[in-house]
């Protein structure tokens, strides 16, 4: 795990700017904790901060030819064919202890902006290519790896964090109209980051920057091809593409140790069996409890079946409804994510818990985007459907909050202004508009690639991108073997029809695990990522939105309804609005408001 930095300007000499290079990786921090490392030339300088039990050499990758610079990289994440690559582009029989960065930069030596084609993995990189000026930014093809940057008048800043940026005297850290609806509606246009000026490296992309000019190229997106195989040969494709992309991830932890985020319900239990059978051993799992407090964790019983039918040397991680609410886990939870989110302890737990498995193993596998990939609760595809927004949208206007979850709170007057609604729809008709369709296709099958399409560029974040952050920041590489794009290139392409073959979600995923799982867990009913309901973590968010509006300097304080929240924070009970929608509400505007203190922002709306 790393976080990179760095800055490129062809108008002037950067080599006195060691201390800005210091203070933009001090702002990467939250990805690397064990080593810093940073290479400053006349127009660019590059940094990161490394946790060096994964990666290797902490200082950028560079690359001579007769005492001539050629070129500097700096890379987060893994290659799972970094051997292959650093043979092809002719870098010797094997990379033996050379980084991954030293692998992409020879690679791009060999392939130039090209070369992100053949990278497989998950990734972030930069090359400034000291021969003809460019920067060349790349992130892997789901986006797992966080990349950011900001133009200036003659180059751009990046980082894999926006605290990062910010700590660069060029870039003003500013929320405009168009951030704030990209964050209220956790929905903002490809490309854009979450404050203005601020740009996003688009998963699947590649952006060359030189001077002023960023030129961003798709080296990689889903395409819709037919599907001929009957049932039975797709299951056994999709188990071939799902086992393959375990033992990719499961490569070089052998004497590390590997883990798996067991929870009980499908997806983790199929990721148990099959790294137990493909690895040559059982891994260790993992399972998140609630201390002091009634509320039962219901995924408990189905993981200590999956534990016995495996074997498993197991840990039970106890979470305290007191920790939820720490002042330091909260600023750590929110500098982890890197922008505020509804999502409060569903996102607070999964920190807590990664800070704990990583005490006992560096590397560890999640089931996340299972269902995005197999299609989960919601999924099926019913004839006569038209999509009028995105899903998950649409089913937050059923309980009544027409711009997402987290909205409640925020002055109406204000959402009008900025006209939430019509970026929403803006939003929508855009992502629409990419969908890649076979001409004449049935209805159901657009309608299945639509759904998987917005889920896969529009949603998936939340998800998968959230708990890689949160896990990076606690210390634990985390790793996603069903966002694997070669699963999900397949997949998209399966028609509804048999994605769905006996009217459930996940139909051929409970095919696949048949003799993965026990029996229980093949026919158990999904449910969510475990919350807590203690009261006194009720009460202390009440408590914090009491303060936050007592504090008449409060940067969010003049965006809110006030007398909603005002309801609030003297009737806690009111947080129990639809399970913890209610929470979320509060959530977000004491997220929103912290962040705007973390960074200094000043709001243009």
């Amino acid at each position: 795990m790393s976080g990179i930095t760095g800055w490129v300007d062809g108008g002037r000499d950067l080599r006195d700017e060691g201390p800005t290079a210091a203070r933009m990786a001090a702002g990467v921090a939250t990805r690397g904790r064990r080593g810093e490392g940073q290479w400053v030339g006349r127009h660019a300088l590059l940094a990161q901060r490394t946790d060096a039990a994964w990666q290797g050499a902490v200082p950028p990758a560079l690359y001579e030819e007769n005492g001539r610079l050629l070129a500097v990289a700096v890379c987060d994440g893994e290659l799972h064919n970094a051997e292959e690559l650093w043979v092809a582009a002719g870098g010797g029989a094997r990379p033996g202890d050379r980084s991954v960065a030293d692998v992409i930069l020879r690679a791009h030596l060999r392939w130039g902006e090209r070369a992100a084609e053949r990278f497989e993995g998950t990734f972030a990189f930069a090359v400034w290519d000291a021969r003809t000026g460019e920067l060349t930014l790349g992130r892997d093809r789901l986006g797992i790896k966080p990349l950011s940057y900001a133009p200036t008048p003659n180059g751009a800043v990046f980082a894999s964090d926006v605290t990062s940026l910010v700590a660069h005297p060029m870039v003003r850290p500013v929320l405009d109209a168009d951030a704030l609806c990209s964050l209220l509606t956790q929905i903002r246009p490809a490309g854009h980051g979450a404050l203005g000026g601020v740009r996003e490296v688009p998963a699947g992309h590649t952006v060359r920057i030189v001077a002023d000019r960023q030129s961003p190229r798709r080296y990689w997106g889903l395409e819709a091809r037919e599907h001929t195989l009957g049932r039975d040969e797709t299951v056994k494709q999709a188990r071939d593409l799902l086992e393959d992309a375990v033992a990719r991830e499961m490569r070089g932890t052998d004497g590390a140790g590997l883990g798996v985020l067991l929870s009980g319900g499908l997806d983790s239990s199929v990721l148990t069996g099959l790294a137990a059978t493909g690895g040559g051993r059982v891994p260790r799992t993992f399972t998140v409890m609630f201390g002091d407090t009634a509320a039962p964790v219901p995924d408990r019983p189905y993981a200590e079946e999956v534990v016995r039918f495996w074997g498993s040397e197991h840990q039970e991680v106890v979470v305290r409804p007191a920790e939820l609410s720490d002042p330091a886990t909260l600023a750590a939870v929110l500098a982890a994510k890197d922008y505020p989110t509804p999502f409060g302890d569903k996102n607070i737990t999964p920190f807590l818990f990664s800070g704990q498995v990583a005490r006992h193993v560096p590397v560890a596998l999640s089931g996340e985007a299972a269902d995005t990939v197999f299609g989960g609760p919601g999924g099926v595809i019913t004839e006569g459907r038209e999509l009028t927004t995105f899903p998950w949208i649409e089913l937050s206007r059923k309980f009544g909050m027409d711009h997402g979850i987290g909205t409640g709170l925020f002055d109406g007057g204000l959402r009008r202004t900025l006209d939430v609604t019509g970026h929403l729809d803006r939003m929508f008709r855009e992502a629409v508009a990419e969908v890649p369709h076979l001409p004449g296709a049935p209805a159901p099958d657009r309608l299945a690639r639509q759904v998987d399409y917005l889920i896969v560029t529009r949603l998936l974040e939340q998800g998968v991108q959230h708990s890689e952050r949160l896990a990076a920041a606690a210390g634990l590489q985390l790793r996603f073997p069903f966002a694997d794009h070669r699963l999900f290139s397949y997949l998209y392409n399966v028609p509804p029809r048999l994605k769905y073959f006996d009217g459930r979600e996940k139909s051929l995923l409970r095919v696949i695990a048949r003799d993965l799982v026990p029996a229980s867990v093949l026919t158990r009913t999904k449910v969510p990522y475990p919350i807590t309901y203690d009261t006194r973590y009720k009460a202390a968010l009440a408590g914090r939105l009491r303060t936050l509006l007592d504090d008449s300097a409060a940067p969010v304080r003049p965006l809110l309804d006030l007398l909603a929240a005002e309801r609030i924070a003297e009737n806690p009970r009111l947080l129990d609005r639809g399970g913890w929608l209610g929470r979320a509400d509060v959530e977000m505007v004491l997220q929103l408001n912290d962040w705007a203190k973390r960074l200094n922002l000043s709001f243009s709306l």
